[in-house]
């Protein structure tokens, strides 16, 4: 397996690795020179010598299954004196919104308001490239580019005057008094940490964690912001299957992850430990208790307190895709354990626009790169909602399937613009819920306008929202999709021409159970809602709207009006 890995550039170069242990150690005097300058400023010239922060990674880098270019997620704990929000990010109680004298050009300018803050600090930093506070997330972070490095850091204020030099973090003790975002960042780091403790070979589980990892990547369900799977949910399935498999080689092990998920009853429970309560008053997860978890279609559950599901994300439809390409790729491993086939089947990576004949296009813009990447970045997080709001609308008859990538116009501005795409179908029979509703139709499609109307509402809660911050929602069959999206790249175009005498049968067209030709000819069939087989079409109320491209029957649902100038829903 690791021949594998190393195949497809799973491990980064040695000075790759030297320069993040680099950035690490830079990072860390940064953050040392600000905890002292803080404190004295907070404190007094006493307690500012024995001012102390502890810096702590997470992620794919502590469980040690990073790739070239991943990022670094870190997280910085100090005193009870240091505020997330005044001595972290520099906000002073500014509201983000326009007029405000923090907000410059329309994006919040953190170094506006506390110039003596870590933000404004870090931003004086000559190898830091770029970088954006983000404390509206639900883990709020600030994420920046050193010597080349994306880091991921959060902060978290612990009910201590001194922080002690190797700080335990496993102590459940250490919650008293946090906020959910503090909590949610304290238990990346416990669980990252606890895994080795509960894995019989941690070098086995790194092994196939990277494999499942590019797995994941490869066929289109790595987002666990879109529903799918994210890195901690596949480090605690991997570790449960290693747990079931004590002795058994990486290889193995690879092959029954893939049996014994393609197997699992969901929505059963997959937990690496019993559920603990602590008693310190933080919600676990416990359907018994809460009937909320009753709801949650794939619950992974993290093994330290408090434990939650992280998988809460999933949805109808992508739950019915990942199980679609667990059976598919426990299907390939037993014909590579039969020698009919190569590991490198496996990891042949899936053409999205290939899957499906009609697709919701989600533009995204901006005034600048800066309003760009936080705009983005929230609608991103939040494109789940939509999933959710049109399964609803149309009572579960229409399955979406989100593209976990995002792309840009090569004849648009790239700083000012992104694209997200969703494909649609009619959903499985199986999968079509009762409701007490019927869906919202017009006879030959259904009318999605509802759904949208309230993602835009949800967009419009961000409160660094700005006028230049807009966003599209249109649908398009295969046809009209730009055309950087489906014609070959020049050096893959001869490739294709060669296969295509022996792709007759149409298997292009076949992956995740699509059942016709996906080559998006024009003589494609319309999508029907009563006895046909394409999905209903997004229909718009605002017909007469355009937005600048030539997109034959395709209307936009636009993101701007009344409530939104503000930034306010």
């Amino acid at each position: 397996m690791a021949q594998v890995a190393r195949g497809f550039g799973l491990y980064e170069p040695e000075e790759e690795s030297r320069r993040r242990e680099e950035v690490l150690g830079r990072l860390y005097e940064i953050l040392q020179r600000w905890i002292k300058a803080t404190t004295e400023r907070n404190m007094g010239a006493d307690f500012a010598q024995e001012a102390h922060v502890e810096l702590f990674t997470f992620g794919s880098y502590r469980l040690g299954v990073h790739t070239p270019g991943s990022d670094l997620d870190t997280l910085c704990i100090g005193p009870r004196h240091v505020s997330r929000d005044r001595d972290f990010f520099g906000r002073m109680g500014s509201t983000g919104e326009v007029g405000d004298p923090a907000t410059a050009g329309g994006v919040l300018n953190l170094c506006g308001e506390n110039k003596e803050s870590l933000y404004c600090l870090l931003e004086g930093v000559e190898d830091v490239e770029t970088i954006v506070g983000v404390p509206e997330a639900i883990v709020p972070e600030i994420k920046m580019v050193f010597l080349g490095v994306e880091i991921d850091l959060a902060f978290v204020s612990l009910e201590l005057d001194v922080i002690p030099r190797g700080v335990d973090v496993m102590k459940p003790t250490i919650f008293r008094n946090l906020d959910d975002a503090s909590t949610k960042s304290l238990n990346g780091v416990r669980v990252a940490a606890y895994l080795f403790d509960l894995v019989p070979n941690v070098e086995s589980f790194r092994q196939v964690l990277r494999c499942i990892k590019l797995w994941s990547k490869v066929r289109g369900v790595y987002s666990n912001v879109l529903g799918f799977l994210g890195g901690i949910n596949m480090a605690i399935l991997v570790a449960r299957v290693c747990q079931l498999y004590p002795n058994a080689a990486p290889s193995t092990l690879l092959q029954k992850f893939f049996t014994v998920w393609d197997m699992w009853k969901w929505p059963s429970p997959v937990l690496l430990a019993p559920i603990v309560d602590e008693g310190l008053g933080l919600k676990i997860w416990d359907p018994r208790r809460n009937p909320i978890d009753k709801r949650d279609l794939m619950p992974i559950i993290t093994p330290t307190y408090p434990c939650q599901n992280s998988t809460y994300n999933v949805t109808v439809s992508t739950l019915h895709i990942m199980k679609q390409e667990l059976s598919n790729a426990s299907r390939v491993c037993a014909s590579v354990a039969k020698g009919e086939e190569k590991w490198d089947k496996l990891f042949e990576r899936v053409d999205f626009f290939k899957l499906h004949k009609n697709f919701l296009q989600i533009k995204v813009t901006a005034a600048s790169a800066e309003e760009l990447k936080k705009w983005s970045g929230f609608v991103f997080s939040r494109l789940r909602k939509m999933i959710e709001q049109i399964e609803d609308c149309t009572a579960g008859t229409l399955h979406i399937h989100p593209c976990t990538e995002e792309f840009q116009d090569p004849g648009l501005d790239a700083s000012t613009h992104c694209l997200y795409y969703m494909g649609l179908k009619k959903a499985p029979k199986d999968l079509i819920r009762t409701r007490m509703y019927a869906p919202q139709s017009t006879g030959k499609s259904f009318d999605l306008n509802a759904a949208v109307d309230i993602f835009r509402r949800i967009l419009y809660n961000f409160k660094e929202h700005t006028p230049t911050m807009d966003c599209f929602v249109s649908s398009m069959k295969h046809k009209d999709l730009p055309s950087f999206l489906t014609e070959p790249k020049k050096e893959e175009k001869k490739g294709e021409e060669e296969k295509k005498v022996g792709n007759e049968n149409g298997e292009d067209g076949k992956e995740n159970g699509e059942d016709g030709k996906e080559n998006g000819e024009s003589g494609a069939k319309r999508p029907r809602t009563e006895e046909g087989e394409g999905p209903p079409a997004l229909e718009s109320k605002r017909g007469g709207e355009e937005d600048g491209e030539k997109q034959p029957e395709v209307k936009r649902a636009r993101a701007e009006e009344k409530e939104g100038a503000n930034g306010s829903a």
